[in-house]
């Protein structure tokens, strides 16, 4: 057996030779271990960062919606407010234009004069009522705007004609607010069979065999009821309602009463050409009264059998309205009544 050799001592009972391990560090093992602590810390400090990333990020996104929905709701609420002074703008003047009509001025220039005094009275209130919101609102509106008219009115028999067929406007371009208002207890009783026989009706006619009628007559069950038809086709029932003092059949509001009855208009049918006759028909059948105004296809005034009276048909008024988030400029034309179509 080879006997083993000690290597020398260092004094300390410590010897020379390979060792088992690195306890001290010092070795290529602890070199190892510290770059793997320095691995362990530079994962721990990215992962760190990219939570603070993520948290800012979340952080700026809200903010960035935030501030888009309350601008938005400033802007929708700017925008509300101007479509609210232009309806104010135009309800307004509608009434002006029917009130000065209603009072029946002597001739057209008295018409518009008084339409053009009252569209700056308008200006000065809707300046007040809103320059406490910080707005800041201008209306105007002239003679040179304004489209003359006819505004026709009287009792469906009291026509002068001496017989049960009257003209209410002849040769139109276009009519709004056009009523008749009729007393249930006077009108046909029958259905849409033998209302083109025995029914009062409204007739509107262009002159190049283009025909649309409007009857109004009781039916079998006691309620008002309107039916329309073409050209002596049959007829369309297009509403009814229950019978009461006076009902009001609104030709170009489309409305029988307080219902709506749609497809009562002539332009339900199709285009109508212009200009064209209104005639009111068989008004042995029926009491009441009937209200238009209308627009002449040529000169001022239309002509009728009824009282027809110097009217404006319609006005356009610039309207301005300016805040410090908004500035709203558009022209708007005002025909109070009249149809869609």
């Amino acid at each position: 057996m080879a006997a083993v050799i000690p290597g020398p001592s260092d004094g300390d009972g410590s010897r020379d030779g390979p060792r088992g391990d690195d306890s001290t560090g010092d070795g290529p093992r602890g070199d190892r271990r510290f770059r793997d602590a320095d691995r362990g810390q530079l994962l721990l400090i990215s992962g760190l960062v990219v939570a603070v990333s993520l948290v800012a990020l979340v952080v700026l996104l809200n903010a960035s919606i935030y501030s888009e929905n309350v601008a938005t709701r400033g802007i929708e609420a700017a925008d509300g407010e101007a479509l609210e002074v232009r309806a104010a703008a135009v309800e307004e003047t509608g009434a002006l234009i029917d009130g000065t009509n209603r009072n029946r001025p002597s001739d057209h220039d008295a018409a518009a004069t008084a339409v053009e005094d009252g569209i700056a009275d308008l200006d000065a209130y809707l300046a007040r009522a809103y320059a406490d919101r910080g707005g800041v609102t201008h209306v105007s509106g002239n003679r040179t705007t304004m489209e003359n008219g006819s505004y026709v009115t009287g009792d469906l028999t009291a026509n002068g004609t001496g017989d049960a067929n009257a003209t209410l406007a002849a040769d139109v371009d276009r009519t709004r607010g056009f009523v008749v208002a009729v007393d249930p207890a006077t009108l046909a009783s029958t259905d849409a069979a033998g209302a083109p026989t025995d029914a009062f009706y409204v007739e509107f006619d262009d002159g190049v065999n283009e025909t649309r009628e409007v009857y109004v007559y009781n039916a079998t069950d006691d309620n008002v009821t309107v039916a329309v038809g073409e050209n002596g086709s049959d007829l369309t029932v297009v509403c009814s309602a229950p019978a009461a003092d006076r009902v009001a059949v609104d030709l170009t509001g489309g409305t029988l009463g307080d219902e709506r009855c749609p497809g009562l208009w002539t332009t339900s049918a199709g285009a109508l050409g212009a200009p064209y006759d209104v005639t009111l028909e068989r008004t042995d059948e029926a009491n009441g009264t009937a209200t238009a105004t209308a627009l002449p296809a040529s000169g001022k005034s239309v002509s009728s059998d009824h009282n027809a009276t110097p009217a404006v048909y319609e006005a356009r008024i610039e309207l301005r309205y300016r805040t410090a988030d908004l500035r709203f400029e558009t022209t708007v034309r005002v025909a109070p009544g009249e149809p869609d179509a």
